[in-house]
């Protein structure tokens, strides 16, 4: 994908703004057929890549990792594509932040963010990070980041860097996400994004409880774009989508705040996608 960036005339936040050049994104997505870590590649029962056997998926047995995981970075969800797209109208909202992507999947949204001056930590599962995330930052970056406010191991990415980390929402968040030579970690982060990450119920309090933990220690904001593919808001149904309400609610009990950002209609069933702007409820800001 292409990302349309300002080019600036000097360096700095104050940097006046000369026109526009265009970052091609490559972003490439899950390969069932061989891990990335050269685990799972025999390619058959008797190893010569002849067995016609059912296909499985190479990381199903990962640590951390499940079937809501493996959609994640199977492709660009329409969520992602809706907060891609915001970022670009709205650069100022990244731009020359430190940012944590939650659920980055194929990290579409990170490395928009990147591109547009933002210095981006894309986490998830380690299966996802390690396999497709590591990939598309490396295939994307342009040598290593230098600038202060790049996270450990960043490499530059359009006008900003980008590196990966795992973070798993039903564990702790690691106190030392890049290794204990450094004490920065996702506390650290001015802004939060995620997309497409609750459409789970069952997803939906750790994921909630993930971020408003780093919302409540530090973290000022998080932008959220939550695509709607639920039946009822009923969470006693047995369905197993999250409703856009059922997201908004679950925040709120966790102390934070939230404001629509954008909304616009989903492509083919008459629901929405909205963008949220989410803070602790108490830290006195208002949007």
């Amino acid at each position: 994908m292409d990302v349309v960036v300002a080019r600036e005339s000097a360096e700095g936040e104050g940097a006046s703004t000369t026109g526009e050049e265009t970052v091609r994104l490559r972003i490439g997505m899950k390969d069932l057929g061989a891990r990335e870590d050269g685990e799972g590649e025999d390619g058959g029962e008797d190893g010569d890549g002849t067995d016609e056997g059912p296909e499985v998926d190479p990381y199903f047995f990962d640590e951390g990792y499940s079937v809501a995981a493996s959609t994640g970075f199977a492709r660009v969800w329409e969520g992602a594509e809706a907060l891609s797209s915001f970022l670009t109208r709205a650069p100022e909202r990244c731009r020359g932040k430190r940012v944590v992507e939650l659920g980055a999947g194929v990290g579409e949204c990170g490395l928009v963010a990147a591109c547009l001056g933002a210095h981006v930590c894309l986490t998830d599962v380690r299966a996802v990070v390690q396999n497709v995330i590591r990939r598309n930052v490396e295939q994307n970056g342009d040598g290593e980041a230098t600038t202060r406010e790049a996270w450990p191991d960043s490499t530059r990415v359009g006008r900003g860097s980008a590196t990966r980390a795992t973070l798993d929402w039903c564990e702790p968040i690691p106190e030392h996400p890049f290794g204990t030579s450094t004490t920065v970690g996702f506390r650290d982060a001015d802004l939060i994004i995620a997309a497409e990450c609750v459409w789970l119920r069952e997803l939906l309090p750790p994921f909630a409880a993930t971020a408003a933990t780093l919302l409540t220690n530090g973290v000022p904001e998080m932008i959220l774009s939550v695509r709607d593919r639920s039946s009822t808001e009923d969470a006693s149904s047995g369905k197993a989508f999250a409703h856009t309400n059922e997201v908004v609610r679950e925040f709120e009990n966790a102390g934070c705040a939230l404001t629509t950002l954008h909304r616009q209609p989903a492509e083919d069933d008459g629901k929405d996608i909205v963008v949220f702007h989410i803070r602790a409820a108490d830290d006195g800001s208002i949007e």
